[in-house]
């Protein structure tokens, strides 16, 4: 299914779509990039020159952070769903809930209708 998922990338205005950070003084990596690619801490007051650029990971051309954020968002609400319901059960199931019925075809339910939709062969993109 991550097939199907496209990706709209941009020109890097960062890096001008060198993929270099050059934004810095004199020319050098600018502090964001240096943070970005994980430079120790006692190093980071030195100049850095050629370091990758930090909005696009070095490809020149970066992808929004919306739009990353809206194709997460659903995946990371269905495992959240999921994982509350599992919770769910097995706290009712503790206390000897007499719910426990109810709750179980409730959660079940919605657990099957969430497995069905992302584990579907139907592809048709709309993930």
């Amino acid at each position: 299914m991550a097939e199907s998922i496209k990706s709209n990338l941009y020109p890097c205005a960062h890096c001008k779509e060198t993929g270099t950070c050059t934004n810095g003084k004199d020319g050098a990596s600018c502090t964001a990039c240096i943070i970005k690619n994980e430079i120790f801490m006692l190093f980071r007051f030195k100049t850095h020159v050629g370091l990758l650029c930090g909005a696009c990971g070095g490809i020149g051309q970066a992808e929004p952070l919306t739009e990353r954020m809206n194709k997460r968002t659903k995946p990371m609400l269905a495992i959240a769903i999921v994982l509350i319901m599992f919770t769910l059960i097995f706290f009712s199931l503790l206390t000897k809930s007499p719910h426990f019925t109810a709750i179980l075809a409730f959660a079940t339910t919605l657990i099957g209708t969430i497995a069905g939709y992302y584990f579907s062969s139907n592809k048709t993109g709309n993930v």
